[in-house]
């Protein structure tokens, strides 16, 4: 491209720029070249084009923010963009060229951060230069009073330039002498309805600002127009929002006579901008909403504008391996614990008198007693004996309050648990046990004792230290306490005798045998106790 060449003469020439741009772009983004480079030459670029080509550059610049909008890229080159931005804005025309100084006023909004110290007017600097010109003197022919024209139009020179007020007291007093007058006309000439929906303007075009003229002969049309007076009505509020904002130091702060004179004005104004139509109340709560954000962001910029956006939470990085199983209940699973929360909830639960208690035997297991009833028509499959968790509760009931009844489960089942009393007739001789069958169940066990007791002592005594008689004495004296039966016994003791006579003649025996005879002699002996004893056991099995 040469110099002075327009961009838009011919196709390539066109897309020349762009390209260049883009690989620009490319290299800085990989840190291959230095980052402000491309923000260099788009400042370049638009101080040596028209503003025309600017146009074409700009557009370039919006496709491309998200890009220039990076960390690594806006760090070295903000200011360069905010330099050519402003550049721009002032080679442009306020009056012609109003859609692109607002389109390179809403980039430097998305551009740059909301806490960016260069856009938020620190200084609070006034535009001064935007003075409001009216006649000084009197026109002929004019049908207003013209003094309250002049007093009207004066009052632009204040709300230009609020800080002129704080300076000297006279001016004070001339902006509320002239506050008054303009307030008092608005009050005298109110407007109705009627005149508010005529002098509305319901299209969209009307949304822009006005600059409304100055000239005199046009003051009664716009003292009758609702938007007029709405206009200098909220100027007032903003003046009165700006003189009662604490300064930085205590001589900044107005005194407490002009906090009162603020203070009454302020209501006389919000009080006009009620009672203006259309929808006066409306507008009003819009405007103090408004005016509240705007002192907070007074507020803001006097704390030094810090930033209020909290920064993204850091994932912390985990290291691989087993999860940790987390416990889901206090005590194991959801049973426990709800019983131990209602635990400790209810402190004097097991001191209650009306609390569950641990039922009767023969209340627990009447549920089963129906069950065996045949007339009751119960099926097999909807008995209690099939619950193993009632089965288990009523062994442990029985256990403790009927061990009678808890024996006869391993001969019976869990049926001969239940007590008798509970059975029904035709099932009750069924579990009910012999009358002597326990007697001789004893007999067995006590008969089966003994002569294992026997052969034990036979076994640790040595052969040349045992009195086979008296042993067989003993023998028989031991087993005739075990056996109820009193034939048997009688039998013993007469073919016996005394224990002394029995002594004695096994003494005169023993003298004539020998050592192994002795031996033989009580091993028969002992074989027949053994089967003595057997058959005893045999006759009460029989009988």
């Amino acid at each position: 491209m040469e110099y002075g060449q327009s961009i838009v003469d011919g196709e390539v020439a066109r897309g020349q720029i762009p390209r260049l741009l883009d690989i620009v772009l490319y290299l800085c983004e990989k840190e291959h070249v230095e980052a402000g480079m491309i923000f260099q030459l788009l400042e370049d670029l638009t101080e040596m084009s028209t503003m025309r080509n600017c146009e074409d550059i700009f557009g370039y610049i919006e496709s491309k923010q998200d890009i220039l909008g990076k960390p690594e890229l806006f760090a070295r080159g903000k200011l360069v963009m905010l330099r050519t931005c402003n550049q721009l804005l002032r080679r442009l025309s306020k009056a012609n060229d109003v859609v692109f100084c607002g389109r390179i006023i809403m980039f430097l909004a998305h551009f740059f951060p909301l806490s960016e110290r260069s856009a938020v007017n620190i200084k609070g600097v006034f535009n001064t230069s935007n003075e409001t010109k009216y006649e000084k003197e009197a026109p002929e022919g004019i049908s207003i009073d013209f003094n309250f024209y002049k007093t009207f139009w004066s009052l632009q020179e204040h709300f230009c330039n609020p800080a002129s007020l704080t300076l000297a007291p006279t001016k004070w007093q001339k902006f509320t002498s002239s506050l008054t007058v303009v307030l008092n006309t608005f009050e005298a000439q109110p407007l109705s309805d009627e005149e508010g929906d005529a002098n509305n303007i319901e299209d969209e075009a009307a949304t822009f600002s006005i600059k409304y003229l100055t000239s005199s002969k046009l003051m009664g049309l716009e003292l009758k127009d609702p938007s007029f007076r709405r206009h200098v009505l909220v100027q007032c509020l903003i003046l009165f929002d700006y003189l009662k904002a604490p300064g930085k130091n205590d001589k900044d702060s107005p005194s407490e006579a002009t906090k009162e004179e603020i203070k009454s004005c302020e209501e006389r104004v919000k009080k006009l901008l009620e009672m203006t139509p259309p929808k006066g109340k409306e507008f009003l709560n819009s405007i103090e909403h408004i005016l509240e954000r705007e002192r907070n962001w007074v507020w803001w910029k006097r704390d030094g504008c810090p930033p209020f956006e909290k920064p993204p939470i850091e994932k912390k990085s985990t290291q691989d391996g087993v999860k940790k199983r987390r416990i889901r209940w206090r005590l194991g699973n959801k049973e426990l614990s709800q019983l131990w929360k209602w635990a400790d909830q209810n402190p004097n639960a097991l001191t209650d008198p009306q609390r569950v208690r641990t039922p009767a035997v023969t209340e627990y297991w009447k549920p089963l007693a129906e069950d065996m009833d045949v007339t009751a028509g119960i099926e097999a499959e909807y008995h209690h004996k099939n619950n193993r968790v009632y089965c288990w509760k009523g062994l442990r009931f029985s256990a403790r309050q009927d061990l009678d009844g808890f024996s006869r489960f391993t001969e019976y089942g869990i049926e001969g648990v239940v007590p008798f009393e509970l059975l029904p007739l035709d099932v009750r001789s069924k579990y009910q046990a012999k009358p002597n069958e326990r007697s001789k169940r004893a007999k067995k066990e006590e008969i089966k004792g003994a002569a294992h007791q026997a052969e034990e002592n036979q076994i640790a005594t040595p052969a040349s230290e045992i009195d086979v008689e008296g042993g067989r004495a003993d023998l028989e004296a031991s087993a005739a306490p075990m056996d109820t039966d009193a034939a048997i016994t009688t039998g013993n003791i007469s073919h016996g005798g005394s224990p002394d006579e029995q002594q004695k003649q096994g003494s005169d025996t023993d003298g004539g045998q020998e050592p192994g005879q002795i031996e033989a002699d009580a091993e028969t002996e002992a074989g027949l106790i053994d089967g003595e004893a057997d058959t005893e056991v045999d006759l009460d099995a029989v009988g």
